[in-house]
């Protein structure tokens, strides 16, 4: 060991246990290094002095290297690189000296997962030593021996730097069952001016919620790419069922349904393509973006660059291409990764020509009409019912054209009928609409209820879609009128009686003796309706009177209708009756 004559030895400690690195080794003392190396890595963690423990690995990692320990300076050097803080401080210049002696030192291990790893953080142009001219990734596998089968990566954007970024955004926050949602994924490049372009094999996009995954896999085109990476170029990917085959660079992946479409994948240094295309949402809720998955396939290697944390693809902007170029709309600060899907709005429209107020008592019929404003036809199946107590509303009743029509006027009498509220419709074609009667009785009690018809349908290309379209509609149930009663006692035209003459009789036929009494009640009847009624009869009513007593009511009103048993009564008017009540 040679020791440079910098330190009195009698007064402080030798060189080897002050200042290591000031020494100067002989292969020799190499072995002795790496026990002290090793000691003092345990030392400084346990009292979590981190960058004292990555220094020691480094110098650690280098010692190996002279010994020719290959794989234990990988594993040291891999500690260093992956997870030190030189990567999260942006010590790039560091980090750039590191990558290049990981690569060569797992080329002499023959790891060749390691190289590609550190090749493809060598590619970002964040690194100062630029790369030779023309220097393809796909070849950095070349000149490396013993590699026993082909090795196949996952590189995590949260984890590494990598030349290129994906953002994902979706074309508004949110959208409804079945309709299109307008997508669209951004790749930009970052490698290095001198490299040669980056060709994906493909792009699978998987997500949280109801949406299909997506692939999107690599058609090569004649037309150069742009060169500019401020507006990408924007690419519309027409996309058709297809699936998933397992693919260990694809996390997840397997043998599933997913939709596919082809564009060029092919990316210059310092250029940027937007990928566009329309999704269908099957199921309501909130609909994020999983992972995204960047693969690239050679004969040498597979390698997957998968974006699963939502920070790093964010986008704020979608791209628009218009005649002048790209166009961009901004999406503001809450970004495009997530969307609320919303249940299918009903296009099947209820025509329903029903008032707002009903009388007690009134049997109404009416027609309604279902129309389909769907884009295709559509089975419909509808359901009607009254809310509320059911002695106190009415039963709706649907009206089939199963029996000819009758010639009563009593609408419930027409055809034939049922008290069930479904009724299947079938099939209605696009445009067309349909037509049913129905029909229900008042009860004789004032009340307030709501009317409720439902069109549940499905379209006949997608049957594992159901929609309905509800129809609410209050309904008053009134009294058509209110009657007011004056009594009054009236003269006798007919002389008294003689108490002196008296009659014995048994017989139970035998006319009343006792003194008879007239009366007079003058009712007047108050309209509440909103229309005119005809009143075709009014009667008063005796609700009890003795056994030996005879009640006789006639009716002494002069009707001035032409029809002696109608009257007609207008909203809101009142009309006056009198009864001679005459008593014995």
């Amino acid at each position: 060991m040679s020791i440079p004559p910098l330190y009195d030895t009698f007064l402080i400690r030798e060189p080897l246990r002050d200042d290591p690195f000031a020494v100067t080794h002989n292969p020799s003392d190499i072995p002795t290094l790496i026990d002290v190396y090793s000691k003092s890595i345990i030392h400084f963690t346990e009292r979590k002095r981190e960058r004292a423990v990555e220094r020691l690995q480094y110098e650690l990692a280098l010692l190996y290297t002279r010994e020719q320990k290959w794989k234990k300076a990988l594993r040291c050097l891999m500690s260093v690189y992956e997870g030190s803080s030189w990567r999260r401080e942006g010590w790039w210049n560091l980090l750039g000296l590191l990558r290049e002696q990981v690569t060569d030192v797992a080329k002499m291990c023959g790891d060749a997962e390691a190289v590609l790893r550190a090749e493809w953080e060598g590619l970002c142009d964040c690194f100062p030593k630029k790369l030779k001219a023309n220097y393809d990734f796909t070849k950095c596998l070349d000149g490396i021996k013993n590699i026993s089968s082909k090795p196949k990566v996952v590189v995590k954007a949260e984890e590494s730097v990598s030349c290129l970024s994906t953002t994902f955004g979706f074309g508004s926050s949110q959208g409804n069952v079945g309709e299109l949602l307008p997508v669209q994924v951004v790749i930009t490049s970052h490698a290095q001016a001198s490299t040669a372009p980056i060709v994906l094999s493909h792009i699978l996009i998987s997500f949280h919620g109801g949406l299909q995954d997506v692939k999107i896999e690599h058609q090569a085109r004649e037309t150069p790419p742009s060169t500019s990476s401020r507006r990408p170029d924007v690419h519309d990917v027409t996309l058709s069922p297809g699936s998933i085959t397992s693919d260990h660079c694809s996390p997840g992946a397997s043998n599933r349904k997913c939709l596919v479409g082809t564009c060029d994948l092919a990316f210059s240094p310092g250029t940027a393509k937007a990928l566009s295309f329309n999704l269908i949402a099957k199921d309501p809720g909130v609909i994020r973006v999983h992972n995204i998955t960047s693969g690239l396939e050679t004969d040498s290697f597979s390698l997957g660059h998968v974006v699963s944390d939502a920070e790093y693809m964010h986008q704020l902007d979608f791209w628009l291409a218009s005649p002048g170029g790209t166009s961009r709309r901004a999406a503001g600060n809450k970004g495009l990764n997530e969307i609320r899907i919303y249940p299918k709005p009903p296009k099947v429209r209820i025509g329903l020509p029903l008032k707002k107020e009903y009388l007690t008592d009134e049997s109404v019929s009416m027609e309604v009409e279902i129309t389909n404003e769907e884009d295709d036809d559509v089975e419909v199946t509808l359901e009607a019912r009254f809310l509320g107590q059911a002695d106190l509303v009415p039963v709706w009743t649907w009206i089939t054209d199963e029996t000819p029509s009758s010639s009563s006027e009593d609408p419930l009498n027409d055809k034939q009928s049922t008290s069930a509220s479904e009724l299947r419709l079938g099939r209605i074609t696009q445009s067309a609409s349909h037509k049913v009667k129905a029909a229900f009785m008042a009860k004789s009690i004032p009340t307030e209820t709501v009317l409720e018809i439902k069109a549940l349908y499905h379209i006949l290309g997608e049957p594992d879609t159901p929609i309905s379209k509800v129809l609410i509609h209050e309904v008053i149930f009134d009294r058509p009128f209110e009657a007011n009663n004056d009594f009054q006692p009236c003269i006798d035209p007919e002389p008294w009686p003689s108490y002196f003459d008296t009659h014995d009789s048994n017989e139970e036929d035998e006319p009343a003796q006792g003194l008879r009494q007239i009366w007079q009640s003058n009712t007047r009847l108050a309209s509440f309706a909103t229309e005119p009624l005809v009143i075709e009869h009014v009667e008063l009513e005796v609700l009890d009177v003795r056994e030996d007593t005879i009640c006789n009511i006639s009716n002494i009103s002069a009707i001035p209708n032409p029809t002696p048993n109608a009257i007609t009564i207008s909203p809101k008017d009142f009309h006056e009756t009198q009864f001679q009540i005459t008593t014995q």
